[in-house]
């Protein structure tokens, strides 16, 4: 084999994230959670409400973002249409009896 101590270093940095408690309550309840867990799986109602209740608060972001979007985009509109009016109607200048047509 080789003397690379890969596997030894790697086993002493994850030491530092194992979770062992020291109480013995902590182990006996976390077995229990376990194991109820493995002998009592989630029927499909249980599991479509855990994958529903994500994926609604999404499309509710969704829909805030397009609302918020779409008051952002009439309002921009809005402006744009002032200008358009204003363009639209010519400005006549007369100075010293010239007139003037003021246009795009």
């Amino acid at each position: 084999m080789t003397e690379d101590r890969f596997f030894e270093r790697l086993r002493d940095d994850a030491a530092q994230l194992r979770y062992q408690p020291q109480d013995d309550f902590v182990w006996t309840r976390l077995s229990a959670r376990i194991r109820e867990r493995v002998q009592h799986p989630p029927n499909v109602s249980q599991m479509l409400a855990r994958w529903f209740r994500p994926i609604a608060a999404s499309f509710v972001m969704l829909a805030i973002a397009a609302v918020a979007t779409l008051g952002w985009v009439d309002r921009a509109h809005e402006s744009t249409y002032a200008a358009e009016a204003m363009a639209s109607h010519p400005v006549e200048i007369t100075v010293d009896g010239d007139t003037f047509s003021l246009t795009e």
